[in-house]
């Protein structure tokens, strides 16, 4: 056959094109996720504050996300948190796996380096706080008690908690420090529903839930029928560092840490458990959960996520169905702010690494 200009020309188009096409990145090939199925991990038991969360997020985002796959939760608990992470950063970096995970940055970096979760490694998308802690408490512990206030009068106190290295835990140990209660620390439990039922069993006395699980379960249940009490929250510092700022989901209802102290102590809370409290505050209670991709994940895919869940996470139906669920208006920290959070803790001085140290040495016995 012979060749005319013309074929030679739209042969050579062809090949480039060919060409063109096997040059293009990998993630091109992924950004579009119609008919796939995306899994969102989080690293808590299933019902609980996390993976109430987790699901809320998964309804918005997958109508923003490319190709608006399916997208389903998974809960892969277990290791102090740590099996979730895990799972997430060990999962093919193709877009299918995203981590909600409670992440703990704050006391991570208390680990030895060769164990310490390397999170500036992840893909960072954002970061959410939505469930601020409380102290929940049998009333039949000591002698009884009949309210919060008392629990400032007790001698010693059990409480639960994911771990030592939990944030909530150690600004409970912390808390009762500074109010001369004696305590004794239960590790291991992996969300709101295992440590409920350890405490109705009786092999807890208390431990910190979170205000999602307040206001569904335990405001018009235990703690109405007088079966337990609210101690106090905690919640993200205030600009003078001297206060907290409450947590409206509690209603007025449950005093912040610094409201509490004050009113059984007459003076303004101070020192280093103080300190550590604080710190807590201003990292963990301002993010409860990092929403992550796993290392590797191609910039462009990445960039579309992060695109997407800014999306999600202010569309109105998002923001009222988390209000409802959360009891207020969620924090969201999008990959900016939250990158800029996770080099804040690993600038974290040594002397209240040491402190925080300190407290995890005492909580393990």
């Amino acid at each position: 056959m012979k060749l005319t200009k013309s074929t030679i020309f739209q042969q050579a188009m062809a090949s480039a094109l060919i060409a063109a096409a096997f040059a293009l990145p990998a993630s091109a090939q992924v950004i579009d996720l119609d008919g796939e199925t995306v899994t969102i991990v989080h690293n808590a038991s299933p019902g609980g504050a996390t993976g109430l969360g987790s699901q809320l997020a998964a309804d918005a985002w997958a109508k923003t996300m490319a190709g608006n796959p399916t997208i389903v939760v998974q809960s892969v608990q277990g290791g102090a948190l740590t099996k979730g992470i895990n799972h997430v950063m060990n999962a093919r970096p193709n877009g299918l796996t995203i981590g909600w995970l409670a992440w703990q940055g704050s006391t991570r970096i208390l680990d030895p380096e060769p164990l310490q979760i390397p999170f500036d490694e992840f893909g960072v998308i954002g970061g959410v706080g939505a469930a601020n802690f409380f102290l929940h408490v049998r009333s039949d512990v000591g002698d009884g008690i009949t309210s919060g206030e008392e629990i400032a009068d007790l001698e010693s106190l059990s409480f639960g908690g994911f771990s030592p290295k939990s944030a909530a835990s150690m600004q409970t140990a912390a808390a009762l420090d500074m109010l001369d209660v004696d305590w004794n620390f239960v590790s291991g439990f992996a969300g709101d529903g295992p440590l409920r039922a350890a405490q109705a069993r009786g092999e807890i006395e208390a431990y910190p839930a979170t205000a999602v699980i307040w206001s569904k379960e335990l405001r018009d249940g235990p703690i109405a029928e007088g079966e337990t009490v609210s101690g106090w929250h905690y919640a993200p510092p205030t600009e003078d560092n001297s206060g907290m700022i409450a947590d409206p989901a509690f209603l007025g209802e449950v005093p912040t840490f610094a409201e509490y102290y004050e009113a059984v102590k007459g003076e303004k809370p101070t020192g280093p458990a103080w300190d550590v409290i604080q710190f807590h505050g201003r990292v963990s209670n301002r993010v409860n959960w990092i929403i992550v991709a796993p290392p590797g994940t191609p910039q462009e895919h990445l960039d579309m996520l992060r695109e997407s869940f800014h999306e999600a996470m202010t569309s109105p139906e998002y923001l009222e169905a988390a209000t409802k669920l959360y009891g207020a208006e969620p924090n969201v920290e999008f990959w900016e702010s939250m990158t800029g959070i996770i080099e804040d803790v690993q600038a974290t001085p040594e002397a209240l690494k040491d402190l925080m140290r300190e407290y995890i040495s005492r909580m393990e016995g």
